[in-house]
């Protein structure tokens, strides 16, 4: 860990660095991080980053978490800037309701954290 890091409580495999999705920050968690409550599909997601670009890529999961066989991923790309929406995917389209995981790639780190669009 690099002692630029400021949130070194906060540093781990799964969540290297904070993230919130609709308003609920994503609790730690192995193999992957959770947010606890389902959100709705245009949710805010916000990731506490320094980086220029920040990455999102989201899959549908089946019950065991794994992706969805078939399944497109979803990309959100957050340009200068730390917060969008769920539903600003590259495709333009929104994500159904289900179960999900959200890979957030950002100062050379992947956060893995596991959500529910109700």
């Amino acid at each position: 860990m690099s002692a630029g890091f400021a949130h070194g409580l906060f540093a781990s495999d799964s969540l290297p660095f904070p993230v919130s999705l609709g308003g609920q920050a994503a609790k730690d968690g192995a193999p992957f991080a959770k947010i606890q409550n389902p959100v709705a599909a245009d949710a805010e997601l916000a990731v506490d980053s320094k980086s220029d670009m920040i990455i999102v890529n989201v899959n549908m999961v089946n019950s065991k978490n794994e992706p969805v066989q078939g399944s497109t991923p979803a990309v959100i790309l957050l340009q200068g800037k730390t917060k969008t929406n769920l539903d600003k995917t590259m495709d333009g389209k929104k994500l159904p309701a289900g179960n999900y995981i959200m890979s957030v790639v950002s100062e050379g780190k992947t956060a893995s954290i596991l959500f529910t669009i109700r």
